[in-house]
């Protein structure tokens, strides 16, 4: 099997990429000639462009190439899709279809043909009916869902279930996901509720959003949508520009080909990769306000895939805004990441560790610091999941 992999920037700038080929369990991908113009480079550490074929390793642990692994869904997504293929085929999907179930509905900006995803048209579909269709589904309540979640959830990642919708923020319309939407609405992800999380999952993590803001960190506008299914989280999608455009997001994960299941990596990783693409001091002190946040707001699922990065049409790489946080314990109870090599329990101290070691000022990563808490305890009452 093979799949051709485009870059849709726009309907009017689709870039080829390359092949992507599969047999039986060995994968290889080789770039397009035409590609080489284009002057974009983008998974520049583990799968630089260059000429020739590049065969996949599965000693990581990881399907396939990190790029293409960003395009797959994970958890409540791959649920989805594999409920879908085995329904028509009688069996899980490869890989590469996998991949082709995402077609051109993923995350960012990257295309795989051919298509095997459900058409995406402008509909008007109630919300409460897909939440709680799509809660059943991930409870166990219900064997299969209703064609609007499969279409509008089966190319997203994350444990919960969540669906790509349009989204009004001046009237509050919700409409089914499309390519092109109507005037005044934008591209929107919306979280549903578990079991495990409980009921109050959405509220929780507006409040947390609430928190980023305070502490100054970018995060893509969010709302705490009402309906009669529940309250649920939803955030504008930070790789679809307001023009209609789309933006190439590729994980720190997904970048260093790694596995981000697996815990133990450095904070200074990240720190790395921002200092390569965006050359941006800047970006590189919104990157330990994250890391602040998360060990005063006891955010333990900071692992590598919550770390991204946008490529433009251009190449030019920046720092994504913040996405994915709230309360969380991580594995054991520890960072998924540690924090100048501490993952039980850092501390003021370890980030100013963190801060030398990525050479941030002494003076930025204090006022960082004290912004930070003080977002944090001005709604301490608001981040702790026990009195929701």
């Amino acid at each position: 099997m093979k799949l051709n992999v485009s870059f849709r920037f726009s309907p009017n700038r689709v870039v080829p990429v390359g092949t992507l080929y599969q047999n039986g369990r060995d994968s290889a991908f080789e770039y397009a000639k035409s590609f080489f113009a284009e002057k974009l480079n983008p998974a520049p550490f583990r799968l630089p462009v260059k000429n020739g074929v590049n065969v996949f390793d599965w000693s990581g642990g990881m399907e396939t190439f990190g790029m293409f692994e960003d395009s797959l869904p994970d958890g409540w997504g791959r649920r989805l899709v594999d409920v879908m293929f085995r329904k028509r085929n009688g069996r899980l999907p490869t890989v590469l279809e996998r991949l082709a179930c995402v077609g051109s509905t993923g995350m960012g900006a990257l295309a795989y043909e051919p298509e095997d995803s459900p058409a995406l048209q402008y509909t008007e579909f109630d919300l409460a009916a897909v939440a709680s269709d799509a809660m059943n589904f991930e409870s166990g309540l219900a064997e299969d869902v209703l064609p609007q979640v499969r279409r509008a959830g089966g190319s997203s990642g994350g444990a919960r279930p969540k669906a790509f919708i349009g989204f009004n923020p001046n009237t509050g319309e919700v409409c089914a996901e499309s390519e092109t939407l109507p005037d005044g609405f934008e591209h929107w992800i919306v979280k549903f509720n578990t079991k495990r999380d409980g009921d109050c999952a959405g509220e929780l993590e507006y409040r947390y959003y609430k928190a980023a803001l305070a502490a100054g960190v970018d995060m893509s506008p969010c709302r705490l949508l009402e309906t009669a299914a529940g309250r649920f989280f939803a955030t504008k999608r930070f790789d679809r520009t307001d023009n209609g455009g789309r933006l190439h997001l590729a994980s720190a994960a997904g970048l260093l080909h790694a596995n981000f299941r697996i815990p133990g990596d450095e904070y200074e990783i990240i720190f790395k990769l921002t200092d390569a693409l965006t050359h941006d001091y800047s970006a590189k002190k919104e990157l330990f306000r994250r890391a602040a946040l998360n060990v005063f707001a006891h955010n333990r699922d900071d692992h590598l895939k919550n770390s991204g990065f946008l490529m433009d049409a251009n190449g030019v790489w920046t720092l994504a805004p913040f996405y994915d946080f709230t309360y969380a314990e991580g594995p054991n109870g520890w960072h998924t990441l540690s924090i100048a090599g501490e993952g039980a329990n850092p501390g003021e101290d370890d980030l100013l560790r963190l801060a030398v070691r990525v050479n941030l000022s002494v003076k930025d990563a204090k006022e960082v610091i004290e912004m930070t808490k003080e977002a944090c305890f001005s709604i301490q009452t608001s981040i702790l999941p026990h009195q929701l």
